[in-house]
């Protein structure tokens, strides 16, 4: 990831907006201060958890660290903070089972259902599940060139 990605630019922002050091940040959100500093320089993404304790922390949602792009049902649960297991458990289906539908390898029954965890509509739910399976597409047929 580059060092102005959008979530880096947006945490570094927020920080600072509420005058807080890295290490201030990094004590209120049980996270290093080397984590901070690695999210706000794009050097990695941090984890749900760890984007919801950082937002938290801030007092935003996950969503306002989130870069603007299309909604996959990743960015979808990530908006949420919570990990693929804890997400699993919100809905009644196994954390593998989650996987694969945020993958776009399968589809589901009940998108109301999922809907409900995602914190979505069930027409938001089913267009993220759309872009997923669409970029899962696109992934599969460049690597067939």
């Amino acid at each position: 990831m580059k060092p102005d990605a959008p979530r880096a630019v947006r945490l570094q922002a927020l920080r600072q907006s509420k005058r807080l050091s890295r290490a201030q940040l990094a004590l209120m959100a049980g996270v290093s201060p080397e984590t901070v500093r690695n999210a706000e320089q794009g050097r990695c993404e941090p984890s749900a958890r760890v984007a919801g304790q950082l937002a938290q922390a801030l007092g935003v949602t996950v969503g306002d660290l989130q870069p603007e792009t299309p909604a996959t049902l990743k960015g979808l649960r990530a908006a949420t903070g919570l990990t693929q297991r804890a997400m699993s458990k919100v809905i009644g289906m196994s954390a593998a089972m989650v996987s694969k539908v945020e993958q776009g390898t399968y589809g589901v029954r009940d998108p109301a259902r999922w809907a409900v965890g995602y914190q979505v509509t069930p027409e938001e739910w089913t267009r993220a599940w759309q872009a997923g399976r669409e970029a899962r597409r696109r992934a599969i047929d460049q690597q067939g060139e």
